[in-house]
């Protein structure tokens, strides 16, 4: 099973605050396992009750949680994006959504700099 967005964002946001798959999981009252499973891609469809006992642990910044949320609902978004908008807090969830959501042509997905780049720009088209 491949990894997903949500896995990737888990697994970072739990390295970030240096915590075991074992102590977020006593932290959380959710099973260390399943929080496993869930950054590896194995499970995809987590409760919002029970990624909200995973958020409180965990302590994101307010766009970090809502990246969460929204990762939530769109099992889809390409895991290599998420790392890229998680370690560039420059980049809103307007933008990451957006970027997101971009549907491609074949098998080929430019490179996350380069879709958040262009998502950018036509952010800033629309403003003038």
């Amino acid at each position: 099973m491949s990894q997903t967005g949500l896995g990737v964002a888990l697994k970072t946001l739990r390295e970030r605050r240096t915590l075991s798959l074992r102590e977020i999981g006593q932290l959380s009252s959710v099973d260390h396992a399943y929080v496993h499973r869930l950054e590896s891609g194995e499970k995809t469809n987590p409760s919002a009750d029970l990624v909200e006992k995973l958020l409180k642990v965990l302590k994101p910044g307010e766009r970090d949680a809502a990246l969460v949320l929204w990762l939530v609902d769109h099992a889809e978004a390409d895991p290599r994006l998420v790392e890229f908008v998680l370690n560039d807090p420059s980049i809103s969830i307007d933008i990451f959504s957006a970027a997101a959501g971009v549907r491609h042509r074949g098998n080929a997905r430019p490179d996350p700099a380069t879709l958040i780049a262009r998502i950018q720009r036509a952010f800033e088209d629309e403003d003038d």
